[in-house]
């Protein structure tokens, strides 16, 4: 049975990496007059603006946002779970860490899912913004003002993993009373 949870959320995951990464082909008809004597035409060499920057940036942001939050998630889920005294190895508690963002549908202490599910859900906005952006107009500030929501959340979420992981051992003080040097192993 547990075979076949895994089997559906590989599949999942892969329709997900599958919608993100494809999209249907363009067609655009170009019509010429037969009489015109066709030339090739010269690039258009649009001078950089300064939104392009602030979107290039906000690109970078979601990128480093991303990398902070895939990172303390999956160094939160592989926590080692038993907690031990340092002097004569009893057993203190038993700790486990679980995801609980929107990615703990698919998984709860599943790294890899839950890391891969939040990379491609990044993957997915960032397609969605450039589409916007290449809309031009105000869609161009839209597709910035998403890209910055998705990272900031991301930072936050990093930044809450990793106050999470220091603030362990403190959690486990608390609740075993003890005071000493904690060892942890799996």
């Amino acid at each position: 049975m547990k075979n076949m949870t895994i089997a559906v959320r590989i599949c999942l995951i892969a329709t997900l990496c599958t919608a993100a990464l494809v999209s249907p082909p363009r067609i655009h008809a170009q019509t010429t007059d037969l009489t015109e004597e066709v030339r090739p035409k010269e690039p258009i060499r649009k001078k950089p603006d300064k939104i392009d920057f602030v979107h290039w940036a906000s690109r970078g942001y979601l990128a480093a946002g991303t990398w902070l939050d895939a990172s303390t998630t999956a160094n939160g889920l592989g926590h080692p779970t038993m907690a031990y005294r340092a002097d004569n190895n009893t057993l203190l508690m038993h700790y486990t860490v679980t995801e609980v963002g929107w990615a703990g549908c698919l998984g709860r202490q599943n790294t890899f899912t839950a890391v891969s599910a939040n990379v491609l859900l990044n993957v997915g906005v960032e397609r969605f913004s450039n589409r916007l952006y290449l809309r031009g107009g105000r869609w161009r500030y839209v597709a910035i003002g998403l890209l910055a929501a998705k990272a900031t959340d991301n930072l936050v979420a990093g930044i809450n993993n990793e106050r999470f992981q220091a603030g362990i051992d403190g959690r486990v003080r608390q609740l075993t009373g003890y005071r000493g040097v904690i060892v942890w192993s799996r």
